[in-house]
């Protein structure tokens, strides 16, 4: 069976991919090892919860006044979102700095609170703005291969392999007021002393003018909405087909499932890291994908909580949308931490507070996240595993009573727990990879986008989280527009 591409995996960023190509008359095959599209953005189901495994940020969709680059995307694929706008509503905890806020309100509102913490701030973070939106500006030129990016964009330039801790030094923002905005690097997966400030400033961009929103429906149905309107278009998909290896033959991919089915194409498009297809699905060896890897760091992998609790969150003081407890907020010692079990890193959120309607009626769902760096889980196996995550998820549960004087546990009425292994078995992530790489000042996504044409191998495409733009949905579905309008081109230049 011959198809134009073949797309290994229906994540964001494979449907994405097959969108594009399937708009543009294009015979496509995307093949996926589960029964269900979505990869990380998909639901489970617990009792009388449904549980969204990942998806409470949907970044870049943006407002009617500040329309996001997802957006745009529906709208040209004719998929329509009722989203709901996400308010600033954070509760931060840090104990070795003894510090507690929250950010709420409106972008004024807690710009005149971080001034109050700290003298200066807000004049300095007024300054930040024009600097986020010329370096989106020039992030947006970049991709479309525009001419005069140094003149045009000064600060971009002057940015570029800088990390985030060093540009806001030198745009001078407070020490402190730094590490309070920073909280958003563990949204990134990457420390601010490392983290790109370019990557670091779309990302305040995004938050700032374009606000997340949160869908009024579940994960999967975002998902099965994408593979619908994708098979609407003449793109193929077929479920529970896992792919056991690719190899070239006569000029052409040639895809080989478990059960010895076989497909040829032109090109082949994954939406997996580059990292788990050269080890387990391709047998040559590929020169730049040795370099890439060797220039690349695996961000960090997690353990995840769903919780569905028999009380409102009105009746459980849970007012806020997301809470972080950090050991301090210097992102960099954080991450040391994090290369053992117990740390103090926490994340929760309650999507009830956007979304009353996202579990039963005088119910709660509260998802705590807690993360790992390195291989701390390497040495966990089949005897002690059920053991080992038990006890971390209830050390975590009674850490985040504790931290912000909130009472859950006698209210469980149902909790599943997801560890890096649960990630790595359902989407092929290396280490339960949540993250991709992390974009670091010699490998985020300008230097990705730079040198893509020089590394890229012929007729091997990658899209989704490890692919140029990072993690994130919006990252990893415009990787599939990008990847594949770039295919397109190299087909009009060949005709």
């Amino acid at each position: 069976m011959n198809y134009d591409y073949i797309i290994v995996g229906a994540g964001m960023g494979g449907l994405s991919a097959g969108l594009n190509l399937a708009f543009n008359h294009k015979k496509v095959l995307i093949l996926e090892k589960n029964s269900l599209p979505g990869g990380f953005v998909t639901t489970f189901k617990r009792g009388r919860f449904e549980f969204d495994t990942s998806l409470y940020d949907l970044m870049d969709y943006g407002r009617d006044n500040h329309v996001g680059s997802l957006q745009r995307l529906f709208k040209k694929y004719n998929i329509e979102l009722d989203p709901l706008l996400i308010p600033y509503n954070i509760r931060i905890k840090s104990l070795d700095d003894n510090f507690e806020e929250v950010i709420k309100g409106e972008i004024d509102d807690w710009v005149l609170r971080l001034e109050e913490m700290q003298s200066g701030s807000m004049s300095t973070f007024r300054s930040l703005l024009p600097v986020l939106k010329e370096i989106h500006e020039a992030l947006n030129a970049l991709r479309k291969n525009r001419k005069n990016i140094e003149k045009d964009f000064p600060n971009f330039i002057k940015y570029l392999d800088k990390n985030a801790y060093e540009a806001l030094l030198d745009l001078n923002i407070p020490d402190k007021t730094i590490h309070v905005l920073g909280y958003i690097w563990i949204e990134i997966g990457s420390p601010l002393n490392k983290l790109s400030f370019i990557d670091f400033a779309e990302c305040m961009y995004k938050y700032i003018f374009k606000r997340p929103v949160a869908l009024t429906e579940k994960s999967i149905d975002l998902s099965l909405k994408l593979a619908k309107r994708y098979e609407e278009l003449g793109g193929k998909i077929h479920y529970r087909s896992c792919v056991s290896e690719i190899k070239d033959i006569d000029g052409k991919k040639e895809v080989i499932l478990t059960d010895g089915t076989t497909y040829k194409a032109k090109e082949v498009i994954c939406n997996l890291s580059e990292r788990y297809v050269f080890k387990n699905l391709i047998k040559e060896n590929h020169p730049f994908a040795n370099q890439k890897e060797n220039a690349r760091t695996l961000s960090m992998n997690g353990l995840v909580i769903y919780l569905g609790l028999n009380k409102s969150y009105q009746d459980l003081k849970l007012y806020n949308y997301r809470y972080y407890q950090f050991q301090n907020l210097n992102s960099a010692t954080n991450i040391k931490s994090m290369k053992k079990f117990s740390h103090h890193t926490i994340e929760a959120i309650v999507p009830n507070i956007v979304n009353e309607s996202c579990s039963p009626k005088n119910t709660t769902i509260l998802v705590l996240k807690t993360l790992y760096m390195s291989d701390v889980w390497n040495n966990v196996n089949k005897t002690n595993y059920y053991q080992t995550k038990e006890m971390l998820a209830n050390e975590l549960i009674e850490e985040f009573e504790n931290a912000f004087n909130i009472d859950i546990k006698e209210y469980i009425e149902e909790m599943e727990i997801a560890t890096p292994f649960t990630f790595e078995k359902y989407t092929n992530s290396i280490n339960g990879n949540i993250f991709g790489y992390m974009r670091l000042g010699y490998d985020n996504s300008i230097h990705r986008l730079i040198s893509y044409e020089e590394e890229r191998i012929p007729h091997l495409s990658f899209v989704g989280s490890s692919s140029l733009f990072g993690s994130g949905v919006d990252n990893a579905f415009y990787s599939g527009y990008y990847i594949t309008e770039k295919l397109l081109e190299e087909e009009r230049r060949n005709d």
